[in-house]
């Protein structure tokens, strides 16, 4: 899985993510112009901050599924949420949404609050190509 935000979007990322207050989570929060639908359970909402490279392909529309209420992992999820949970990524995924989540011991997860990531690409994998400043060496070691 590669997962990439353009520089822009990194950038207001990482600004944003310093100015706001650590000890509130930004899930629990209201967030209405970036809902795209609720549930019982869920709220769906648009990513501040899309991503603009998934598998190597173009993002088109980056969405996350966010529980209601405050948890930080599937597993403490009632009987209630995991139906609606699994019907929103049934949904989602027949209409061509790649599903992502983090662990809650990730690293990387940048926020606690349990939120899913749907991720509609489109287009062939994008080639990458590497660019070196330095003179760059490859030493082979026999074992």
């Amino acid at each position: 899985m590669t997962a990439q935000r353009s520089r822009k979007e990194e950038l207001k990322y990482r600004t944003y993510r310093k100015q706001t207050n650590s000890e509130e989570c930004e899930f629990c929060k209201s967030l209405p112009e970036q809902e795209v639908r609720t549930t019982r359970q869920f709220k769906i909402i648009k990513n501040k901050f899309p991503y603009t490279i998934w598998d190597g392909q173009t993002v088109v529309d980056h969405l996350m599924i966010v529980p209601k209420a405050h948890t930080d992992t599937v597993a403490h999820f009632t009987d209630e949420m995991i139906a609606d949970y699994f019907k929103l990524l049934r949904e989602y995924e027949t209409q061509g949404y790649n599903v992502y989540a983090r662990a809650p011991s990730s690293k990387v997860k940048s926020i606690a609050h349990q939120h899913t990531h749907l991720l509609k690409t489109e287009g062939r994998p994008k080639r990458f190509v590497l660019l070196l400043r330095k003179p760059f060496y490859v030493r082979l070691i026999k074992s």
